[in-house]
């Protein structure tokens, strides 16, 4: 008779992840995790070593967003697992499905000033679903694929599972894994809306003269892109989709509206439906909608705003029930909606933005140094329809994200709510191999890029075709105010003495001996050549992109309220006037 084979701790964690299609681990080896990463690498899953943990966490979360499967990182123990938590936080606020696996001392060390001691368990888990410290090896079976199953579960997010490396290394036969019966999950049929919701939704949206649908994070994870836009086909709707919907209906389809428009557009609507999208802070939780009908449809109870009106909230999955709305309003309805009124004001909102940007672009084209929308501008005219865009820098952002023209679900990767950064060095890795050979643009900042830049030698060294346009202003948050400088005075020397600005850097100078293709960009009329020769390349490229320092965001009046009274409120007008008007304006 022959012996079962014996499996240390990472082997069995490893053909877990296997059967459940994972192809990558992102991390940063260390002693207390090896044998999980050799368990994984014995199983077939390729690694990428990463030059930071959080790096390895960025390039799991943006492997699962764009991938829409479950991204595994890995750190070892102590500071392998606390360097990772500004990532797992934002994979948790952005609705990512990432398996963090740690390494920890060993169990017989607990509470004895071991090497590198730390708990996952007190550290991780308020930026998970739910974190574990296993101490059993028969368990790592079960909780590998409940972790796997928990993290897809709407909404996704973060699972962490903390293994003490003697457990790790302990051998055990397959059959002495406890709770774990290979491929007996089967995925739930989707949850379906009561017919009488379902009447009553398509009703108010018959009945409106000014509707909008607004579609979010669930559209994506649903897959239901096509029903959104044949149902706002079919009923004649305005929608915009945000998030990682951002795209599941073409932004360049007649009835879809983005950018600057958007407000215009959804403080008119007189009924909005919003499916699956959370009205949190990114969406000014829901203020626009005051004076409409408001109707949230998301999957899960927890994806509601309750501190805006609703008029009616439906749980159910967004692909399920836009499939049963639309055969309820073919059912109700006798002829298509016409809104002739409402779609032709929502063409002339759309149509005035456009000509808006074009005529900043114009009039942009000439400035050195280069002005940020005339950045933007060239890096949308060589974008092709398959591209992912990844937004890492405050000002490059600002002005790229009302360009872009979203072609499909999950074309956009940010930090969300979490608002970190230096993240986007990183998620160029997970992105391109989520969507091998596809293009993949990380709009950078050089904030960004000194928090997180070494990670681009990693893209280099996996031969990635990422290109990183990298708005260079040497400066820590564009428009800083002169009056800054008599607020926080500086050590040492750098280009000017505002607090927020540093010494000018060649980062194309930097990352060319890393094998990289670089320019360094100060001419517009260089701006668009430079990004189709790095594309043309199919390297990993940098382009150093030298950009006006001083260019204002939508700061004066444009902040909520709340948000100048609780994070602005200790600026004094006569202390500080110039600082005060650049937050405030004339209030």
């Amino acid at each position: 008779m022959t012996q079962e084979k014996l499996l240390h701790g990472g082997q069995q964690i490893g053909r877990v992840l296997k059967a459940e299609g994972v192809e990558y681990q992102f991390g940063v080896g260390g002693g207390h995790i090896f044998p999980i990463m050799a368990g994984l690498g014995q199983a077939g899953i390729k690694m990428v070593h990463c030059r930071h943990e959080q790096g390895g966490a960025y390039a799991a979360d943006a492997y699962a967003r764009a991938s829409g499967k479950i991204g595994v990182c890995f750190g070892t123990a102590g500071p392998g697992m606390t360097n990772t938590i500004s990532a797992v936080a934002q994979a948790y606020w952005c609705k990512s499905p990432v398996l963090a696996l740690y390494g920890q001392h060993m169990t017989f060390e607990d509470g004895r000033d071991a090497l590198q001691e730390g708990y996952a368990e007190k550290v991780v888990t308020p930026f998970t679903k739910w974190t574990k410290r296993i101490v059993d090896p028969t368990l790592l079976s079960y909780y590998t694929k409940k972790a796997c199953t928990d993290a897809l579960a709407y909404p996704p997010a973060p699972v962490a599972l903390e293994v003490p490396v003697n457990i790790q290394s302990k051998r055990t036969p397959a059959s002495a894994q406890k709770g774990y019966v290979d491929k007996a999950f089967q995925e739930p049929a989707p949850d379906l809306a009561d017919t009488a919701s379902v009447e009553k939704a398509v009703k108010s949206l018959l009945e409106a003269e000014r509707p909008i649908i607004a579609g979010g994070e669930g559209v994506f994870w649903a897959q239901a892109g096509d029903e959104l836009r044949e149902f706002v086909e079919f009923m004649q709707i305005p929608v915009i989709t945000r998030r990682l919907g951002r795209g599941a209906v073409r932004e360049d389809h007649p009835l879809a509206f983005s950018g600057r428009a958007r407000g215009k557009i959804l403080r008119q609507a007189d009924v909005a439906v919003t499916i699956g999208l959370k009205l949190g802070y990114l969406e000014g939780y829901g203020a626009w909608a005051a004076k409409a009908r408001l109707i949230q449809i998301n999957q899960s109870v927890t994806e509601i705003e309750t501190t805006v009106p609703s008029d009616m909230v439906i749980i159910a999955n967004p692909k399920a029930v836009l499939k049963q709305m639309l055969a309820c309003a073919k059912v109700m309805v006798k002829e298509v909606p016409k809104r002739e009124a409402w779609l032709k004001a929502v063409e002339e909102i759309k149509q005035k933005e456009k000509q808006r940007m074009a005529d900043a672009a114009e009039a942009s084209k000439n400035d050195k140094p280069m002005h940020p929308t005339w950045v933007a501008k060239c890096c949308v005219d060589v974008l092709d329809d398959s591209a992912t865009v990844i937004f890492d820098a405050l000002t490059g952002s600002a002005f790229m994200t009302e360009r872009i023209v979203g072609k499909f679900a999950g074309c956009v990767l940010d930090s969300g709510p979490w608002a970190g950064v230096g993240h986007g060095v990183a998620m160029g890795v997970g992105a391109q191999l989520a969507r091998p050979g596809k293009q993949v643009l990380v709009v950078m900042g050089d904030g960004g890029m000194g928090l997180g830049g070494f990670d681009i030698e990693t893209a280099a060294r996996c031969q990635l075709p990422v290109v990183y346009v990298l708005h260079n202003n040497s400066a820590w948050m564009a428009s800083s105010v002169p009056e800054y400088r008599k607020i926080l005075p500086v050590v040492g020397i750098q280009d000017d003495p505002a607090p927020f600005f540093i010494l000018s850097t060649r980062y194309d100078e930097v990352f060319k001996p890393m094998g990289c293709y670089t320019e360094r960009v100060e001419d517009p009329a260089e701006m668009l050549p430079a990004l189709r020769r790095a594309f043309e390349s199919g390297k990993t490229a940098v382009i150093d992109a030298v950009v006006e320092r001083n260019v204002p965001l939508a700061v004066g009046g444009g902040w909520p309220e709340e948000f100048l009274a609780g994070m602005m409120g200790w600026i004094d007008k006569d202390d500080t006037p110039d600082l005060y008007k650049s937050f405030f304006g004339d209030r």
